[in-house]
């Protein structure tokens, strides 16, 4: 790499880099396990990275950079769980379930309008039948009924709600329906022992004390085993950086250097370290201008390995100057079918989404949904505007620059130490430390204590915007991996 190292501008990161290291967090009250020792390392990994950009024209004029560099993105990856991610799709797309993936990856589930407007349609008919139902149910006089086909007999309710079954051939009644003595069973008791009747004492049993259960256990020892063991924290999430964070900060200050990208997050012990990307050009609509990952390499010693690039407009470079284009990064956001669980193309996406607003609109305007369909032509034309959002779910067909930088690097990095890799353009920095156990359950504890506050925050909003509506439950366990 090309360039010379600022040995101040290494010392001012190293000495607010410890400084904040020093700065100890508020404590959460956490009940560590008694076998564990709250001081003892944990295995857990804290790593931050940071990426900081001078393309000034002087610089990026200074240096003879490769005309055709080479980059790519490896096969076996991972991304990062970013919650602003997922927050900001969530008000993108309020139609869409949106799941997040254990390596990272998000699944969009998006339902056909055409199946919200079917199940109206049934709704209304359903409400029909309940509401000729409880006419004849409250009824005390004849009902002028339809005649049957034949003409001579009356149809009753059941043949216009399309029932079929007769009398003879009725289920028979569920044994939730009888009535049952409030008093439940005795433990202990023979199943057939009636429940108004108590099981015969037997005397020669031994007595149970208040502090026993029925098998001779001790509640106390019992509640012991059932208190859940200390909430660990989410693996491979991004986090805020805490250590780099001021000296980062002072250092924009006083540099032309601008933070591009910055980032943080936990990594368990004996975790597969696969690539960590950290772009998302293979999503966007608009080509980013810094791609690339990085991968942590555990063992005597830890390695980070980078691998950066900045794309430019080669005003560096002769007029005319044309290269291939990097390649994208592999696709991280997935739209699927809701039922199906089908993949959905950008044209299919954009059309759903157009739809869902023109049946806002319609239901906005006082009309019932139920005649948003024509039955001749399908959904009303001038409902549906046609939409050009189709690239707003795929990424730009064509690179938008015309050269990229690049800098690829494997470096050993010592705990609590700051690793700069040098370079005129793309600067980065990166530093690691290992936690307490103490500090994982800390950070486990606070992750849910937050948790639990957003989710009573969206309850309450919820409530607010539709309060017949229940809260939104996660998807059965069988379908949070769609991909």
């Amino acid at each position: 790499m090309k360039g010379q190292q600022s040995p101040r501008w290494l010392f001012i990161l190293l000495l607010l880099t410890s400084a904040a290291a020093a700065q100890e967090p508020v404590p959460i009250a956490v009940n560590v396990p008694d076998s564990i020792d709250p001081n003892a390392d944990s295995g857990w990994l804290r790593i931050e990275v940071a990426v900081l950009i001078d393309d000034r024209a002087e610089v990026v004029t200074s240096e003879a950079w490769p005309p055709y560099p080479s980059t790519q993105y490896p096969n076996s990856h991972r991304r990062l769980q970013d919650d602003q991610l997922l927050q900001q799709l969530s008000a993108q797309y309020p139609q869409a379930q949106i799941i997040a993936e254990p390596d990272g990856a998000v699944t969009l589930l998006l339902s056909d309008p055409q199946q919200l407007v079917a199940k109206a349609k049934a709704d209304a008919l359903a409400q029909q039948r309940e509401a000729l139902l409880q006419a004849q149910e409250t009824s005390t006089g004849n009902i002028d009924l339809p005649e049957s086909t034949d003409g001579t007999t009356p149809m009753d309710l059941d043949d216009i709600a399309g029932a079929t079954d007769s009398t003879e051939n009725s289920s028979p009644i569920a044994l939730e329906m009888i009535d049952a003595p409030d008093k439940t069973a005795n433990a202990g008791a023979e199943w057939l022992t009636p429940f108004t009747e108590s099981p015969p004492l037997d005397a020669n049993a031994d007595s149970v004390s208040p502090s026993t259960n029925i098998s001779g256990a001790v509640i106390d020892d019992l509640a012991e085993e059932q208190t859940p063991p200390p909430a660990l924290p989410e693996s491979f999430k991004a986090r805020p950086i805490e250590s780099l964070s001021e000296g980062l900060r002072q250092l924009t200050r006083s540099n032309p250097d601008r933070l591009q990208m910055s980032t943080s997050w936990l990594q368990a012990p004996e975790v597969a370290n696969l690539p960590i990307i950290l772009d998302n050009s293979g999503d966007d609509p608009d080509w980013p201008q810094l791609q690339g990952f990085v991968q942590i390499r555990t063992g005597d010693t830890l390695k980070i390995g980078v691998n950066f690039w900045w794309n430019t407009d080669a005003s560096y470079l002769p007029e005319g100057f044309y290269m291939t284009s990097p390649p994208m990064a592999p696709v991280q956001r997935f739209w699927r079918d809701e039922l199906s669980l089908l993949p959905l193309d950008g044209p299919t996406v954009a059309k759903r989404l157009a739809t869902f607003k023109a049946i806002e609109a319609h239901i906005s305007a006082g009309l019932p949904l139920v005649e948003f369909v024509d039955p001749t032509t399908g959904f009303f034309r001038e409902l549906v505007p046609e939409t050009d959002d189709t690239n707003s779910f795929s990424p730009p067909a064509t690179w938008p620059w015309r050269h990229f930088i690049h800098v690829a690097d494997t470096r050993t990095v010592s705990e609590g130490y700051v690793r700069y890799f040098d370079h005129p353009v793309l600067k980065v920095v990166t530093t690691w430390q290992e936690l307490t156990w103490g500090e994982v359950y800390q950070i486990g504890a606070a992750d849910r204590e937050r948790e639990d506050i957003e989710k009573a925050i969206q309850d309450a909003q919820d409530a607010v915007a539709d309060p017949t509506a229940p809260p939104v439950g996660q998807l059965p366990p069988d379908q949070q991996s769609l991909r």
